[in-house]
């Protein structure tokens, strides 16, 4: 009796002891098993790569207010759990802290509470809070239920990212969907020796980036350093340059910007062209024909731009159109097919992969062909019931579709990409150069990137929506930075919705599935084990009798 009691102590001892132990080995071991299909919750190999190639140490500090309701709570965890990760990847090389602001003003003793003219209790912000408010990291008021009541409280959800003298806010994480995307761009940035640059060319009467492109400014130049060149006097474009936009020109480009253009990729660099066919006043639906000149320099890469508009008429964009009711003018939604919508870019390329839900108004066909040393991918389609619109253009909302003789003959190219070994537009010049003048170069060198688009309109304050936004992103960064992390900006903005083409039954049956499968198959196992159980006690209990 004495020797089993001392043998099950061993044994507790023992299971004792294991646990110590793995739970001291797991404070220097962090793993985590991720099942979801993209791997949403695994670091990117583009953030292993910036993390294994830091020098110097990164600090992030966690400004998060303690015991935070759902769903804020999870984005917490979410946030530590990230930067376990990003500090044993790194190892070591990147520290973190998480610091309540409120439990530091405590200790400040600035406990005092105060009541402004609506009654509501606040106190005066303590040094932290106004270091923090000098960041850019302010509270917000979120909801949370104390003492059977629901009552508003001040939070704070924000990042800080130090390298050295410089450092980059996130001031509010509301979402965790791209933390890993904006944090590995900081630490790139922060790390950077020099910042690319993109040039968006003006002098053809383009949008002026501030008055229309505002919002992809403020994108870009995350990443990028932005500024504008007129080429119209020069012979070649500035040499820091590493990427060019041309965006909606309306007048030709001479043939001076053409050869700057056409040297620019020769060279090795980068470009992205959305050109219009027409300029659309998207309040009078007008148009007014735009003439870029840009068309024979983009056929000697083997991409041609169309000038008939696509209509789309499965999938596209609604548009409000005013009606007189009674007394009351109200608006009233309208199927528009000048605005295709695509649900889903294609997967070829890491430019559009994961993306989808992006608008492309009054748009052209756009398309590429494959040549020697030349690759080209469609990055957006129309839908098989798309068409050309041929000119003049009608583009009334309310133009009447049940009359329309129309004959779908797509899907349609709206955005293509051509990477390798393009011919120069000039390449008959480049033998034969003046004395004095430097050579041209008749093929490129290196491998320029190149994207065309038929349309600028999505890229303007007007249409710029989330999903766009993270496609202009997306082009920026495979003109001039690292491919691998396209795919981890698009990997938190990917969704796995149910197929349009399944049947009511079929697609009620596989959300019941999901919402039940687990629980039931949880129970029959249950079960099953349980009468197994009594199987092996009934045969027990008979072979002693």
């Amino acid at each position: 009796m004495k020797r089993s009691l001392l043998q099950s102590s061993v044994f507790v001892a023992a299971a004792l002891g294991i646990l110590v132990l793995l739970n001291v080995v797991g404070l220097r071991l962090f793993k985590r098993f991720d099942a979801t299909k993209d791997g949403a919750y695994t670091l990117s190999q583009a953030t292993r790569d910036t993390l294994n190639g830091l020098d110097e140490p990164i600090t992030v500090t966690a400004y998060f207010t303690e015991q935070l309701p759902p769903p804020y709570s999870a984005n917490a965890r979410y946030v530590r759990d990230l930067l376990e990760e990003l500090r044993a990847q790194s190892h070591g090389k990147v520290r973190f802290e998480f610091i309540d602001p409120s439990a530091a003003g405590e200790k400040e003793g600035k406990k005092e509470l105060k009541r402004d003219i609506f009654g509501r209790t606040f106190r005066e912000p303590t040094e932290i809070e106004k270091e923090l408010a000098s960041t850019g990291i302010q509270p917000v008021e979120i909801r949370v239920v104390e003492e059977d009541q629901v009552q508003t409280k001040r939070a704070y959800m924000g990042l800080v990212v130090k390298h050295g003298e410089k450092s980059e806010v996130v001031p509010l994480v509301q979402q965790v969907d791209g933390l890993e995307f904006e944090l590995t761009t900081m630490v790139r940035k922060l790390t950077r020796l020099k910042q690319p640059v993109l040039a968006i060319v003006q002098g053809h009467e383009e949008p002026k980036p501030e008055e229309k492109l505002r919002q992809l400014e403020a994108v870009l130049s995350q990443n990028f350093q932005m500024r504008t060149i007129d080429l119209s006097s020069k012979t070649e474009v500035d040499p820091d340059v590493d990427g060019l936009l041309v965006i909606g020109p309306r007048t030709p480009f001479k043939p001076n910007e053409l050869k700057a253009v056409d040297q620019f990729l020769m060279k090795g660099k980068s470009a992205a062209f959305f050109l219009d066919a027409v300029q659309v006043n998207s309040r009078t639906m007008e148009t007014t024909p735009c003439d870029h000149g840009l068309t024979e320099l983009l056929k000697s890469y083997g991409v041609t731009v169309g000038d008939q508009l696509v209509a789309d008429g499965k999938s596209y964009a609604q548009v409000n159109v005013q009606e007189q009711r009674g007394y009351m003018m109200v608006q009233m939604p309208v199927p528009f097919p000048f605005i295709p919508l695509v649900p889903r870019l294609e997967s070829g390329s890491a430019i559009s992969k994961g993306l989808g839900g992006i608008a492309f108004p009054f748009t052209t066909a756009v398309d590429a062909a494959n040549g020697d040393g030349r690759e080209a991918v469609v990055l957006a389609r129309s839908s098989p019931k798309s068409w050309l619109e041929k000119k003049p253009f009608n583009l009334d909302p309310r133009r009447d579709w049940r009359n329309e003789q129309v004959n779908p003959d797509g899907p349609k190219s709206l955005l293509v990409q051509v990477s390798g070994t393009l011919p120069s537009h000039f390449a008959a010049e480049a033998s034969s150069s003046a004395p004095g003048v430097a050579p041209l170069l008749a093929s490129s060198t290196g491998t320029p990137h190149l994207v065309v688009g038929g349309t600028s309109a999505w890229l303007q304050d007007e249409f710029l929506q989330r999903p766009s936004a993270a496609l202009a992103a997306n082009v920026a960064d495979w003109l001039a930075l690292d491919p691998a992390m396209l795919a981890m900006r698009s990997r938190a903005l990917a969704s796995a919705p149910l197929q349009p083409e399944l049947s009511g039954s079929t697609r009620t049956a596989v959300k019941l599935g999901n919402a039940l499968g687990l629980p039931f198959l949880l129970i029959a196992f249950g079960l099953v084990r349980w009468r197994l159980r009594e199987a092996r006690r009934l045969k027990a209990s008979a072979a002693e009798a």
